[in-house]
């Protein structure tokens, strides 16, 4: 049961990739199903316990007191994972040496159009431009639309600072002002640091709850007890599938990703009432 629930803990703390397809995390969790099969039979066959012992007891408790949050966030955050394509394209642009770079305006492609700030803030223009990159295999005008300037106007012959990849060789390749290539879907660092103060909430919760109200009999395996509770979470696994490697499953992957966030709970609410 601790392999298990360590494979479990794995996936949420280590294993998680930044982009689809997920094929070696998808394996590691594989993993904390194989351990927790081999717990049932390991239960199977050890002798009946007349209650937890305190050490292991409050092990236990701690171990499913978070673990259950964690593997709820884990199941949400992958819910609003990037497209295939998307990590595709991100790990291309990262190869090219995509980052921050100065470019220098060749000439406008529209009128500046001001901006509407308070009236304490800086006067803005947001203008379409003509922006000369400096790629490694030879400069090249790409025209920029809706480029931001403070105070004044752009003019030709000025530095604009622009994000892109110089080692891209491709015509197409993204030439963006603040360089974020976030589509829907994608979770940002600040949404992650969000999600985990309720994690932080229910895992204090579960301890002190656990801590004097774990039944008795949940470390010695029973069919009726364990094997509804292992079937919810195995159900909750095939539902992340979709999402962690990359499937398309005609628009269902993100709301099955996002439906798998029950399936931790309810396993421990079946596993706490039947017991």
């Amino acid at each position: 049961m601790l392999l298990s629930a360590t494979g479990a803990v794995g996936c949420v703390l280590w294993g998680v990739g930044p982009y689809p397809p997920l094929v070696a995390e998808t394996g590691l969790a594989a993993l904390s199903v194989v351990f927790a099969a081999a717990w049932i039979a390991a239960s199977r066959r050890a002798p009946q316990h007349t209650g937890l012992p305190p050490a292991g007891g409050r092990g236990l408790v701690w171990l499913v007191a978070w673990l259950v949050p964690l593997a709820t966030l884990a199941c949400f955050n992958l819910g609003f994972m990037v497209s295939t394509e998307y990590g595709r394209e991100t790990e291309r642009l990262e190869a090219a040496g995509y980052g921050h770079y100065s470019a220098t305006v060749v000439r406008l492609a529209g009128d500046p159009i001001r901006g509407h700030n308070a009236s304490d803030e800086p006067v803005y223009f947001e203008t379409d431009l003509v922006l000369r990159i400096p790629y490694h295999s030879g400069p090249r005008d790409v025209t920029v639309p809706k480029m931001y300037t403070r105070y004044d106007p752009p003019k030709a012959g000025m530095t604009i600072n622009v994000y892109y990849a110089p080692g891209d060789p491709r015509p197409d390749s993204p030439v963006l002002e603040d360089g974020r290539r976030w589509g829907t879907g994608a979770i940002g660092t600040r949404m992650l640091i969000i999600t985990l103060f309720p994690v932080i909430f229910a895992g204090a919760i579960l301890t002190g709850a656990l801590k004097y109200e774990m039944p008795r009999d949940v470390r010695r395996f029973t069919p009726s007890v364990h094997l509804p509770a292992l079937g919810i979470l195995l159900l909750g696994l095939l539902l992340l599938l979709p999402t962690a490697l990359g499937w398309e499953a005609g628009g269902l992957a993100r709301p099955a990703a996002f439906l798998s966030c029950v399936t931790p709970g309810a396993a421990l609410a079946w596993v706490w009432r039947s017991s």
